[in-house]
């Protein structure tokens, strides 16, 4: 169910992967721009060779980037109950 989503919005979830990786990474600089450019990359090369799988492994980035910031704020939310 979810893959013909996937490839149908390929693009749209590149642009999103992108988005999302220049908001959570707001204060690693370097950090930003090397893994901005690393999924530009990624997605133009899954784009131009019609990489089908390269949905899923995109996908996989977002919700790598948004679980990142989620487990950050659960730490700051468990901190705050042990005091």
């Amino acid at each position: 169910m979810l893959y013909p989503i996937l490839v149908e919005y390929y693009v749209l979830w590149c642009i999103a992967l992108l988005v999302i990786t220049w908001f959570t990474r707001v204060h690693q600089g370097k950090v930003r721009t090397n893994l901005l450019y690393l999924y530009g990359m990624l997605g133009a090369v899954g784009f131009l060779l019609d990489f089908e799988w390269m949905g899923g492994v995109i996908f996989g980035l977002i919700v790598l980037e948004v679980g990142k910031k989620f487990k950050a704020w659960l730490d700051k939310k468990e901190a705050g109950l042990k005091k």
